[in-house]
């Protein structure tokens, strides 16, 4: 147990002080040695024991500053000066006197505190108690010198681990308070990174569609190509602004709204809507996190399933609001088992060879809708079998989860795709 672990996760410059103020603290300690060499050179001590005296002395000085620096700093106290400072101090017993029990046992149960734990500090603490006594008596010094000496030794023995511990303690409390600020910043990128890619996902995929309609249409209806395009820089607005508001701050769906916006974009895209809602009202946090199921189905659904019809079934009952998107999609495969050349799984042309135009937000144009195990079960049929999770699905997934909810998506045995969000009614924070 050392006092090094004090300065774990504190701020380099508060660190520093601490080890600065131990050490010196460490230092004034040695102060305490006047007392027992001052009444020794009151004895008028011969040449040859001052020598050897003031060299026991030194040598214990000298222990004890390196047990302080090395305890308050990265390093253990060498082996040396922890075996160095007790030997001297009892080697000194006879020549300085009682003023030197009463001093280094101070000395004695600090560097012991520093290098055990447990059992074998209470020994040592004991067995400093029984040398101290016995050296008393065998001075000569009467019960009423003596009977203090135990309680002040247990007392010193007691304060410096609960020193240790405490500064212990405090330092992992310290490291586990960096720890938690890290994860929160870690949580919040996660959390933005999801937001960013379920707010421009639907969005990015609206105007994609609505652009090559207008292009289409340019030749043989050029004003409704132009209205289509009013609503492509309508949509490119609209992004602009969930963009500046996911920077800002949280902006959560609305189910209502984003009902809407599937039946739109649904049904530019020529499929066929049928929304079944809720036989009663759903919790606000619930519903927010429907809301971002239906956005990410929608999109989906948009994307990758050459659907010409499209159901959203709401639920609720005493425990959990549920929602089910289900299409009759079935995506065309080219020679290569993807998508006929040139288009994407919505039967459009591929647009910058990912599914969403980004890179690092979907696969290469061609794949099959997001399937991805991990993120729930299949419905009464396989997994896309050896794709990626989707990041959409995935961060959806990770929504519900931490929610108490639950994510299945799959193929169902009558063809098209399945998404099935489950959350309940108390939605845990």
């Amino acid at each position: 147990m050392t006092v090094a672990n004090v300065t774990l996760g504190m701020p380099p410059r508060d660190a520093g002080r601490g080890r600065a103020a131990g050490r010196a603290g460490g230092l004034a300690w040695l102060l305490l040695l006047g007392w027992p060499l001052w009444s020794w050179f009151g004895t008028a001590p011969g040449a040859g024991v001052v020598v050897w005296v003031l060299a026991a002395v030194a040598l214990f000085a000298v222990c004890w500053l390196n047990i302080m620096w090395r305890t308050f700093s990265v390093g253990k106290p060498s082996t040396w000066a922890l075996i160095g400072l007790p030997v001297t101090a009892a080697a000194l017993l006879p020549a300085l006197g009682p003023p030197w029990a009463y001093v280094s046992f101070v000395f004695v149960v600090s560097t012991l505190a520093a290098a055990l734990t447990g059992a074998a500090f209470a020994a040592a603490t004991a067995a400093t108690v029984v040398v101290e006594v016995v050296a008393l008596v065998a001075q000569g010094v009467s019960f009423g010198g003596i009977w203090w000496v135990p309680i002040a030794v247990v007392a010193q023995a007691t304060a410096v681990h609960s020193m240790l511990r405490m500064g212990i303690l405090l330092a992992r409390l310290d490291a586990a308070r960096a720890e938690v600020a890290q994860l929160a910043v870690e949580n919040e990128r996660l959390r933005f990174a999801r937001d960013l890619h379920d707010i421009l996902g639907h969005t990015l995929t609206t105007i994609t569609i609505r652009s090559q309609l207008a292009a289409r249409l340019a030749h043989t209806d050029p004003d409704r190509a132009a209205r289509e395009m009013t609503d492509v820089e309508r949509s490119a607005r609209q992004a602009l602004d969930e963009v500046r508001h996911a920077v800002s701050g949280y902006r959560a769906p609305a189910l209502s709204e984003e009902l809407d916006k599937a039946a739109r974009g649904l049904r530019l895209a020529g499929i066929e809507l049928e929304v079944s809602p809720a036989d009663g009202p759903i919790p606000a946090a619930a519903e927010t996190l429907l809301a971002w199921a239906v956005r990410e189905a929608t999109t989906n659904v948009l994307r990758h399933s050459r659907a010409r019809r499209c159901w959203i079934d709401l639920r609720v009952d005493a425990t959990a609001a549920t929602l089910e998107v289900r299409d009759d999609g079935s995506p065309a495969t080219g020679a290569d088992g993807g998508p006929p050349a040139g288009e994407t799984q919505d039967g459009l042309p591929a647009v910058g060879g990912t599914q969403d135009g980004l890179p690092g937000l979907g696969r290469s144009a061609g794949g099959t809708q997001d399937g991805p195990s991990g993120l729930g079960r299949s419905v009464g049929g396989a997994w896309d079998g050896g794709q990626r999770p989707g990041s959409g699905l995935t961060g959806l997934a990770e929504r519900l989860t931490q929610a108490g909810g639950r994510l299945e998506v799959g193929r169902p045995p009558g063809g098209g795709y399945r998404l099935y969000a489950r959350v309940p009614l108390a939605v845990t924070p």
